[in-house]
């Protein structure tokens, strides 16, 4: 398996939000994390980015443990948290340059940007993006470089309907290049649209 998780674990204020949590994926899998607000799929997402240390557990990719900020395996995993957020007065040009610095990768090139929309607001500072924008431009820094494992909390948010449909596509041809997919959503049809296997957190525990 390409991604592992075993038993993880995370106590946050008092509260464990993941009580033990397994599950494995393949090389091109696609898998969509359902469940309430508060269930954990956020902060899980957040630990295999590296955001989070966890407080038990193992997590491999590859063979290689993914966890913690340190971790060398980091270097082949993209995330774009729930709120696609960046400091404010970096523009979408920096923090691609500051991920593709970060992984010695290149910059992403001028189809990228055409097709995710980006050449517009491009030089822009963070700070004045609309939500939809943002995420666009952490989706182009997540991609960046040999990126075998995916993390994407909540991608619809903020993205009108064509947005969806052009990450869906993009996410497809993710999955056939044999990028491991793992997606944290509230919405169904995104889930069908992109072939993912649904699994469910439920006060900490993943349901098959």
């Amino acid at each position: 398996m390409t991604l592992s998780i075993v038993d993880l674990n995370k106590w946050l204020g008092g509260r464990r939000v993941l009580d033990g949590v397994s599950l494995s994926a393949a090389r091109g899998d696609v898998v969509a994390l359902f469940g309430d607000n508060g269930a954990g799929k956020s902060t899980l997402l957040r630990i295999l980015a590296g955001v989070l240390d966890a407080d038990g557990g193992r997590a491999t990719l590859d063979g290689a443990s993914i966890l913690g900020p340190r971790a060398a395996a980091r270097a082949h995993v993209g995330y774009v948290p729930e709120a696609a957020d960046a400091p404010a007065h970096l523009s979408p040009r920096e923090l691609a340059a500051l991920v593709a610095a970060l992984k010695r990768v290149p910059l992403p090139d001028e189809a990228l940007l055409e097709r995710l929309g980006l050449r517009a607001y491009w030089d822009r500072p963070f700070g004045g993006l609309s939500l939809g924008q943002r995420r666009r431009s952490c989706l182009c820094a997540a991609i960046l470089g040999d990126v075998r494992l995916l993390l994407l909390d909540e991608p619809t948010n903020g993205l009108d309907a064509a947005g969806v449909r052009e990450l869906a596509t993009l996410l497809e041809e993710r999955r056939a290049a044999g990028t491991t997919i793992l997606v944290a959503t509230h919405d169904p049809a995104f889930a069908e649209a992109i072939g993912a296997t649904r699994v469910r957190l439920s006060a900490g525990k993943l349901e098959a």
